[in-house]
């Protein structure tokens, strides 16, 4: 993408395509997605302010790095804990649910302070610089995407229906399927089937003992 760029700037000829890498959001791996603990330890370590709340929106609201920055900040400091994804984004307009709710307080949502970065350019633009800020700048040891991944597996936790789930997300139900429902745990599918189980409208069997 960026030599791509920069030979159009220079006028110069150049196909990047054949080097294109061959990404799949499906190729994640879930063991690379930090913990909510690893979150809120490098929440800690950043010291500017704008980045910082930055971080603590994609933590939170699992949005895309560049939707940070095309947000209704108006709702938000008035005290609205549902975020308002405005257009232009790459899925349109949204809202988004906090999870975990007790990160609203803790990451300081809710007094929006954007970093100086230009905001009149391409949202592939904008979602690189935060990239570069938090990895090449901040140290970050994991993609600042992650923080989005991280939400989607968290939403699975609180058993917010799928359907929900990829709604916030901005994307549809076969795509959040596709790339997050192989990630659900042992102990999340336990969880959920002790809940049914503990129903007292359950049904039960004709033939018990």
């Amino acid at each position: 993408m960026v030599t791509g760029r920069l030979a159009a700037f220079a006028k110069l000829k150049y196909d990047p395509s054949p080097y294109r890498g061959k990404y799949r959001a499906g190729d994640i791996n879930p063991r690379d997605i930090p913990t909510d603990a690893v979150i809120c330890e490098w929440f800690d370590k950043l010291s500017n302010p704008g980045w910082k709340w930055v971080y603590g929106m994609l933590a939170t609201y699992g949005l895309r790095p560049h939707e940070v920055f095309r947000l209704d900040l108006a709702t938000i400091a008035q005290g609205d804990r549902v975020v308002q994804v405005l257009r232009p984004t790459k899925t349109g307009a949204r809202q988004v649910w906090a999870f975990h709710p007790e990160w609203v307080e803790r990451f300081g949502v809710l007094s929006p302070v954007l970093p100086p970065i230009n905001l009149d350019r391409p949202n592939t633009a904008i979602g690189e610089s935060a990239g570069r800020y938090f990895g090449r700048h901040f140290g970050l040891p994991f993609p600042l995407y992650n923080l989005r991944h991280a939400w989607a597996i968290r939403t699975f936790e609180y058993g917010l229906p799928i359907e929900l789930a990829a709604k916030q997300m901005g994307h549809s139900v076969e795509v959040h399927t596709t790339i997050y429902h192989r990630w659900i745990s042992k102990s999340v599918h336990q969880r959920a089937y002790d809940e049914v189980m503990n129903r007292t409208n359950r049904p039960q069997p004709p033939c018990v003992p």
